[in-house]
């Protein structure tokens, strides 16, 4: 489940703001509507959502308490420079032997965890 569930909202100051940038489902979104909408936090700012986009019957984007931004980060250009520099070190490190099988996302497939 959510590490940031209807439990955890429930033990938060009414002056706390939750920030999420980092992926969607961390926060449950539906404890998280209902406890902005009931003044138990006071806001919320997410970049990120179980579902991009989400559908137009989704609580957040009309709660007054959320600012809602694309999930866009991932779009700059020093990200881009960055992930074509990981790229490039990732194919010479499998080259060498070297490369961390954490990084291969079918690892167990083929032989490697």
């Amino acid at each position: 489940g959510p590490a940031i569930g209807a439990a955890e909202l429930a033990v938060m100051k009414p002056t706390a703001i939750i920030i999420n940038a980092a992926r969607g489902g961390v926060v449950d979104e539906q404890a998280l509507d209902a406890a902005l909408r009931a003044r138990r936090l006071r806001a919320a700012a997410l970049d990120v959502l179980v579902e991009e986009p989400p559908q137009a019957s989704h609580p957040l984007p009309s709660n007054p308490y959320v600012t809602l931004s694309p999930h866009n980060a991932g779009l700059t250009e020093e990200c881009a420079m960055r992930m074509a520099v990981a790229a490039a070190q990732n194919i010479l490190d499998c080259r060498d032997g070297r490369l961390n099988p954490a990084l291969i996302v079918n690892a167990r497939d083929i032989g490697l965890a």
